[in-house]
């Protein structure tokens, strides 16, 4: 694949330019990246797609929800399937996501590691399996990340949800909150240092608990994921995807 890699200037656009070396069947074409200043590579970069002058296959973005516009816009231009691994989308991102997809193959996901894609099937059936249980979703990243909770948390919630429909998040808990509802599904973010990503849901019942985590050790893992899902959207129709379809492919 010849790859367009977005938000290439930043640190998940740099590891993504390190990863896709090691896959020699695989080429950066362009970089892009408006918010960061440029850096050595071995492949051109710009501060605009408009600039772009090389033919692509595909377009990876790690780069911030404010190009996201500027990101589906090229991709429909040119009918390139697009891998979006950026999180904190709001209401109207998801509409122009699901206009995009109308016409090419288009994967979202809040987490491309092929271990939180298995946790959140693991997820499900531990809702399944304990369904009285209380619980709780706890996500830790490092101290540059902007959103909260993380896209994965949000990912963990509907998978409980999906088993549980009558769950209803809360985010932390402060003062006089009262006793703890059974539909609750508490919600709680860590930041510090460089934590590259952890993530765990606890089933907490009277006299046991079931913690099911999964532990980010290198940011390679992502780019690895994004990767396989450009190779997976190469031969998709047009639609919107998730990662659990590149698994289940």
């Amino acid at each position: 694949m010849r790859i367009i890699l977005s938000g290439a200037g930043g640190a998940m656009g740099k590891t993504t330019a390190a990863t896709v070396k090691n896959h020699p069947e695989h080429a950066i074409a362009a970089g892009v990246d408006k918010f960061a200043a440029p850096y050595s590579s071995d492949f051109p970069m710009y501060t605009s797609f408009t600039e772009i002058k090389e033919d692509a296959d595909c377009i990876i973005d790690f780069s911030v929800k404010a190009a996201l516009g500027e990101v589906l816009a090229y991709a429909t231009e040119k009918k390139l399937p697009a891998v979006l691994c950026t999180t904190g989308y709001d209401s109207d991102d998801e509409k122009l996501i699901e206009n995009a997809a109308r016409t090419i193959p288009v994967l979202r996901s809040g987490n491309m590691s092929v271990g939180i894609n298995t946790l959140l099937k693991l997820v499900k059936e531990a809702a399944k399996a304990l369904t009285g249980a209380d619980i709780e979703v706890i996500e830790a990243h490092h101290h540059n990340k902007a959103d909260a909770p993380s896209g994965t948390a949000k990912m963990l919630v509907e998978a409980a949800r999906e088993v549980r429909g009558d769950l209803t998040p809360v985010y932390g808990r402060e003062g006089m909150v009262g006793k703890r509802k059974p539909n609750e599904i508490g919600v709680h973010a860590v930041r510090g240092g460089s934590i590259v990503g952890k993530h765990e849901v606890m089933f907490i019942m009277n006299n046991e608990i079931v913690t099911i985590r999964h532990e980010a050790e290198s940011k390679a893992i992502f780019s690895e994921g994004a990767l396989r899902a450009a190779a997976f959207l190469m031969t998709a129709a047009p639609g919107l995807y998730r990662m659990s379809d590149v698994l289940d492919a």
